[in-house]
């Protein structure tokens, strides 16, 4: 299963998506966010299936929120993650 971050300006937007999108049975949650992704951010994501980011997205726009970015987790052969940015 392949697993994307979205990153926003503050936690209040996070938490506003998540309680959203978790209303039809899905599952978003809500993460710190890797230093790597959200350098002086709020610290936050929305953590959700590949398959999700049209439903976000589409959240996002409902609620006026503007997603500052959103990356693909990786996982390296060592159990490591990388995010790399997809959008």
């Amino acid at each position: 299963m392949s697993y994307e971050l979205a990153v926003f300006s503050s936690v209040h937007q996070v938490n506003r998506m998540k309680s959203l999108l978790n209303r039809d049975g899905r599952y978003f949650g809500m993460i710190r966010a890797p230093h790597s992704i959200s350098p002086g951010g709020c610290g936050f994501a929305l953590r959700f299936e590949e398959s999700g980011r049209p439903l976000v997205e589409q959240a996002a726009q409902e609620l006026g929120i503007a997603i500052n970015g959103i990356y693909k987790e990786e996982k390296q052969e060592n159990g490591s993650k990388v995010y790399v940015r997809i959008w």
